[in-house]
């Protein structure tokens, strides 16, 4: 099994089934080149409609035989699921689909306690699938609400502090990249557009394979050369054999600090003992990052 935790929301998977696609509120997974899973979400305010939200499916789909279902009206593996997620305090309202010879489940699911809403469907290939669909059902998790918000994704894993929001994103062979903001004045996070005013970067990264990266060069000199958000010569840096780290100021003055436009770097880097990885974790902006939080970002930071 597998553990995908994605801008709020968690679920896992049987082994073999791999990010098709993914979005800022959305993934995709693919089994053996063949849709298996479908699942979006977002936060919303106010009062939620089950039937609203299931429409949305069909605009896509309109040739789609949609039909909303009652528990007894869908398998026992499933609906077990249910009565798992309402237990925890999710409310849901399941549905069949079913275009020409492809046929699926799904739910759509509301959290009352954050607002969070979703939309998770399965194609339905074979018996085994339709029982890893109530499987994976069963360990959907909303993540939205906690004092720090977890991502696991292509074996990497970290917390960061819920105020963070995600900012931007890409995987790629050999580099991953996922960027978060966070404004200076922390009640504002999400209401303002990254990079808006004061406030700061957290960018985390995984580059391999580190013994082809490195073979020719040192650590501490691939990453003065190669990585982009690398401190300037004129920012102080710690160096092992294993890692360098730095914490200073890019431009300052006091003027600049004044009008809170000194711009403050603060990263560490370094090779995993296993994964054949460098990793990196770094906070760029107007605002400079806590000894204690930065600290603590960086020891949950890991590829498994």
């Amino acid at each position: 099994m597998a553990e995908f935790i994605w801008n709020g929301v968690g679920i896992t998977t049987p082994d073999g089934w791999e990010p098709a696609a993914i979005e800022r509120d959305g993934l995709v997974f693919e089994n053996r080149d063949q849709p298996i899973c479908e699942l979006k979400w977002n936060v919303v305010q106010g009062s939620f409609s089950f039937d609203k939200h299931i429409k949305r499916l069909t605009k896509g789909h309109k040739n789609a035989a949609l039909i909303g279902v009652t528990e007894t009206e869908t398998p026992p593996a499933w609906t077990a699921a249910l009565n798992l997620l309402t237990k925890s305090g999710i409310r849901a309202k399941s549905f069949l689909w079913q275009i020409d010879d492809i046929r699926g489940i799904g739910a759509a699911l509301h959290n009352p306690a954050t607002g969070l809403a979703g939309l998770i469907q399965f194609f339905i290939h074979d018996e085994q699938s339709e029982a890893d669909a109530a499987a994976t059902l069963a360990t959907f998790r909303d993540y939205t609400n906690g004092q720090t918000m977890p991502f696991a994704m292509f074996g990497l894993r970290a917390r960061i502090p819920a105020e963070f929001r995600l900012d931007t994103f890409s995987f790629k062979p050999g580099h991953y990249t996922v960027k978060y903001w966070r404004p200076g004045n922390a009640k504002k996070s999400g209401q303002l557009p990254a990079g808006k005013g004061p406030g700061t970067h957290l960018v985390f990264e995984r580059f391999a394979p580190a013994s082809v990266l490195l073979k020719k060069t040192t650590l501490t000199d691939w990453t003065l050369e190669f990585l982009e958000d690398a401190p300037p010569k004129f920012v102080e840096i710690v160096t092992d054999a294993n890692a360098i780290a730095w914490n200073g100021t890019v431009r300052t003055g006091v003027l600049r600090r004044l009008l809170r436009r000194a711009v403050y770097t603060r990263g560490i880097v370094w090779t995993t003992d296993t994964g054949n990885a460098i990793l990196s974790v770094i906070t760029h902006g107007n605002v400079s990052a806590p000894d204690a939080i930065f600290t603590d970002i960086c020891k949950s930071y890991e590829f498994v």
